[in-house]
């Protein structure tokens, strides 16, 4: 690439006074046409003043460089490019109107700090993606509802399921609604419940008032909520593992049996429970869903290290999707210089993703849109992490790709953990759950 690099002013036409085009493609007196992908990130770089147009106008779009060869040109465009390895000619560049003299000169500034990032790197995306099988599933389930019912027959959704913004999307396309009240949920209307589920007295008044139920409750959700609700049956006190973070789940497995529940964020809290008058022989565990097993193992044992005699669930009834997920992120991170978590400035799913990024101290960085990616951040990385989270548009993975590829080769690989069920051994919870569709969960 560096054999082949060359910096140049071209004459060109069409760029009028008091504004500055970002060349999206450029046809070359001699290597043809060039193609532009980081176009985008040297646009948005001006309009963030890097450096800064002085009020000018920021326009996108492809320049002819053989336009002005005969010298007719009134423009001028200072382009940077290089041959790739299958021929292809890659570069970046800016245009002006050639009497604006002090536009000229930013355009070779700006050209010359993107150029000055052109090398080849490696890219690493974090896989799976941020919903697990069972948001998957669920989502899928209720879409095919609301496409098979009648247009006078609306599906609504207890509650929002925590999935990507995309299918979040696809769900209101398709003429889904949202609700938190049932009564807003018209009579002979269908009413889904999420993965996450649904508290009992949402299930008991829906069965009351005879709506269509689509139940998309994952097998290992529905099972942690009928252990709270046993265990608190049989007179213990359910200690729930929730974590530090807030989960969608955490208040319907909460809501089986609220007087029976404690909640258990940190290991340190197990020496805080004797102060509610628990009875050291009455208490069982539940790992709420949606949680780090990680996480959960050290809540385990300093309760079971404080209670030996507590009760819990059979270790199969644990879910790693966020596990798995967690380790995907830290593994990724740990091999590449710079992090980029893919998710909206305010979306704590893409918080959590930056804080186990950030665990190994090297750099990380959020982007609500490939624009965001500054050339600052850029400079002597030659490894790149990628991680989406679930505010990330879809479309927002391959614009970054794009922008990243037009500045220098990039070669592109996933990093995925996974952890998976092995044959059944002695001891092992017979009728392991699976998901629907035959997708048997993680064990």
């Amino acid at each position: 690439m560096n054999r082949t690099m060359r910096v140049e002013h071209l004459s060109v036409s069409g760029v009028r006074p008091g504004e500055i085009v970002v060349a999206t493609g450029v046809t070359h007196p001699e290597r043809g046409t060039v193609g532009s992908p980081a176009a985008p990130l040297l646009a948005a770089a001006l309009g963030r003043g890097e450096p800064d147009p002085g009020g000018r106008r920021i326009r996108l779009h492809p320049m002819d460089g053989t336009a002005g060869a005969a010298g007719t040109g009134d423009a001028v465009l200072v382009m940077a490019s290089y041959l790739a390895l299958d021929g292809r000619a890659v570069g970046l560049g800016a245009a002006a109107h050639a009497d604006d003299h002090a536009a000229v000169d930013l355009c070779a500034e700006l050209v010359a700090q993107w150029a000055g990032l052109l090398r080849s790197r490696r890219l690493l995306v974090a896989a799976p993606e941020p919903d697990c099988a069972g948001a998957r599933a669920g989502v899928g389930t209720i879409l095919r509802a609301a496409r098979e019912a009648r247009r006078e027959v609306p599906v609504y959704v207890y509650g929002r399921p925590v999935a990507t913004a995309d299918r979040i999307a696809q769900l209101a396309e398709a003429g889904v609604a949202f609700t938190d009240d049932l009564d807003a949920v018209p009579d002979s209307s269908v009413v889904a419940f999420p993965p996450h589920g649904v508290p009992l007295p949402v299930r008991a008044e829906a069965a009351a008032r005879g709506l269509g139920v689509v139940d998309t409750t994952c097998p290992l959700a529905a099972l942690a909520h009928r252990d709270v609700e046993a265990y608190a049956h049989r007179g213990d006190t359910v200690v729930l593992m929730t974590g530090a973070r807030d989960t969608a789940g955490e208040w319907v497995s909460v809501s089986q049996a609220p007087e029976s529940v404690l909640t258990m964020r940190d290991a340190a809290q197990a020496s805080d429970l004797q102060r509610f008058g628990v009875d050291p022989e009455r208490l069982s565990l539940v790992v709420q869903t949606g949680i780090p097993v990680d996480d959960a193992a050290g809540m385990i044992t300093a309760l079971r290290d404080r209670y030996p005699r507590v009760r819990g669930q059979h270790y199969d009834a644990l879910c790693y999707a966020a596990t798995d997920r967690a380790a995907a992120v830290r593994s990724v991170a740990g091999a590449v210089d710079l992090t980029l978590v893919l998710g909206a400035a305010d979306d704590p799913d893409a918080g959590h993703l930056e804080a186990e990024a950030a665990a190994g101290g090297r750099a990380v960085r959020r982007l609500a849109a490939a624009g965001d990616l500054a050339a600052a951040w850029l400079t002597g990385v030659n490894a790149i992490g990628v991680v989406p989270a679930r505010s990330a548009p879809g479309a927002l993975m391959p614009q970054v790709l794009d922008a990243l590829a037009g500045l220098g080769p990039l070669s592109v690989t996933e990093r995925e953990v996974r952890t998976a069920p092995r044959p059944a051994v002695d001891g092992a919870a017979p009728g392991f759950p699976a998901l629907p569709g035959g997708t048997v969960v993680d064990a």
